[in-house]
C-alpha cells in the first residue's frame, strides 16, 4: 500500500511527563508535540505517568541511607523497576487504540522494555555516555546505577525504528558508544522555543548604538553556562573603550559580591505565563547586539535558536553539540573551550567595527532560524527520513 507525504498520521507521544507542559523538558516536549500536530498529523499523549510516590520513597532512600552510607546515589527514577513500570502501563494504553507511529523525545526509560510492533522514533540530544559523571545531575551515581542507565539506553536504541539526535556529536556516540548503526540515526537540529517569534521585519529592525555593546544571557546554570567568561567579556570591552553592558536571565553567580560592576545586572527567573515577564524578555532579545554564552557543556542549546529568532547573533564556545546549531560566521562565533573573556571581547570589539558586516550578520542569523532553527522544518525533515527509510510505509503494509 502506498501513502504520499500528504497523508496524515495518527501519532502516539510517549513520555512520562505531560508534554503539554511548556516546562517538561525544558518546553521540548511541547514544541515537538505541537509540530508533529500542525505538520504530520493526529498527536496523542500517552502520558503523564504519575510516579509520585515511589520517587518521593527513592529521595528518602538516598537521603537517609544510600547517600550517608555510600556517598553516592542510586537514580530511581532512570532505573530498570521504573522501566519495566512504564512499559506495562504504556502497553496498556497502547492496546486500547490505534497509532501509525509512536514519538519518544528524551524517554529511553519508558520505551526500553516496551514491547509494540509500532515504529518508534527516540529523540534526543545526547547520549548517557556523554553525560555520566560530567553533567551535575548524573554524577555522584554508584556503579550498579550506572549500569543500569547504559543498559536501558541500549534497549532503547534498539527497540528505536529511528534515533533523531540534534547533533552530530550525540549520533557519533550513539555510533561509537553503543553500536548503533548509521542506518537507524538521523540527525536534525532542534528548534526555537520562543512562543512569539517576531516577524522577519521586526528581527532586523535593530540597529547598533553609536557607542556601547548589549550582551545577553539565557541560561539556568551560572557555571555551566559561562557566567564568570561573559562577565569578563563585559569588563574587557569597557577596558577596551566600549560601554558594555550584561544582561543575565535565569541564574545568578553563587558570589554576587563579585560582581558588582554597574553594566552587570542578573535576573534570576522570568514566568512566560505572566505577560510582563514575557515582554521583558520579548524586550533583551530585541535590544540585544550580542548573545553571549560561553558554554562549558552542551547538547542543544535552544536559545541559540530563540536568539536567532530575532536576528540576535551568538557568540559561544565549540563544545557538545553546539557546532550543529552555530554555523561558524554564519549566525554566530564558536570559541574554543579554553577561550577567555578577553577573547571573546576582542572577536566582539572586530565586529563592532563594521556595522555594515553586522547587520549582515544579523541577516544570516535570521535567516537560519527561518530555514533551519525551527520546529517546523525540523517535523518536516522528520517527515521526509521517515519515508525516505520506508519506516512508515513498513507499518501501513504490515
Amino acid at each position: 500500500m502506498d501513502i504520499g507525504t500528504g497523508n496524515r498520521l495518527r501519532i502516539g507521544f510517549i513520555t512520562s511527563t505531560d508534554p503539554l507542559n511548556r516546562r517538561s523538558w525544558s518546553g521540548v516536549h511541547y514544541s515537538i508535540f505541537k509540530a508533529l500536530e500542525r505538520n504530520l498529523g493526529e498527536v496523542i499523549a500517552l502520558g503523564p505517568i504519575h510516579m509520585r510516590w515511589p520517587f518521593a520513597l527513592g529521595d528518602r532512600l538516598n537521603s537517609w541511607l544510600i547517600g550517608p552510607l555510600l556517598r553516592k546515589r542510586y537514580h530511581y527514577g532512570w532505573s530498570v523497576a521504573v522501566a519495566r513500570w512504564y512499559s506495562w502501563v504504556f502497553k496498556r494504553k497502547l492496546a486500547r487504540q490505534h497509532f501509525d507511529l509512536l514519538v519518544a523525545p528524551a524517554a529511553f526509560t519508558e520505551i526500553a522494555y516496551l514491547s509494540t510492533k509500532i515504529p518508534i522514533v527516540y529523540i534526543e540530544d545526547s547520549t548517557l555516555t556523554q553525560l555520566i559523571d560530567f553533567y551535575p545531575g548524573l554524577t555522584g551515581l554508584l556503579d550498579i546505577s550506572k549500569s543500569e542507565l547504559n543498559h536501558l539506553e541500549k534497549r532503547a536504541l534498539s527497540q528505536a525504528s529511528l534515533v533523531c539526535y540534534s547533533s552530530n556529536w550525540a549520533a557519533t556516540s550513539a555510533r561509537q558508544d553503543y553500536d548503533i548503526s548509521a542506518g537507524k540515526v538521523t540527525v536534525i537540529p532542534f528548534g526555537a522555543n520562543y512562543p512569539f517569534p517576531p516577524t522577519h521585519d521586526e528581527a532586523l529592525r535593530h540597529q547598533l548604538l553609536p557607542s556601547g555593546c548589549r550582551l545577553f544571557l539565557l541560561g539556568g546554570e551560572w557555571g555551566r553556562k559561562g557566567g564568570d567568561i561573559a562577565y569578563g567579556t563585559m569588563i574587557t570591552l569597557q577596558e577596551l573603550g566600549i560601554p558594555a553592558t550584561l544582561t543575565v536571565v535565569g541564574c545568578t553567580p553563587p558570589d554576587p559580591e563579585n560582581y558588582i560592576n554597574p553594566g552587570f545586572r542578573t535576573i534570576p527567573y522570568l514566568n512566560m505565563g505572566i505577560a510582563a515577564d514575557q515582554a521583558q524578555l520579548h524586550e533583551l532579545f530585541s535590544t540585544a547586539d550580542f548573545f553571549l554564552m560561553p558554554s562549558r557543556a552542551e547538547c542543544a542549546a535552544i536559545a541559540f535558536c530563540d536568539a536567532n529568532a530575532f536576528g540576535l547573533p551568538v557568540f559561544t564556545t565549540n563544545v557538545g553539540g553546539i557546532s550543529s546549531f552555530i554555523q561558524e560566521g554564519v549566525n554566530g562565533f564558536m570559541l574554543p573551550l579554553s577561550a577567555t573573556g578577553h577573547d571573546f571581547a576582542l572577536r566582539i570589539q572586530k565586529i563592532l567595527a563594521d556595522p555594515t558586516s553586522y547587520q549582515q550578520l544579523r541577516y544570516r542569523s535570521r535567516q537560519q532560524y527561518e530555514h533551519t532553527l525551527n520546529w517546523d522544518v525540523w517535523s518536516k525533515k522528520l517527515q521526509q527520513v521517515l519515508y525516505e527509510r520506508n519506516i512508515l510505509l513498513e507499518r501501513v503494509s504490515s
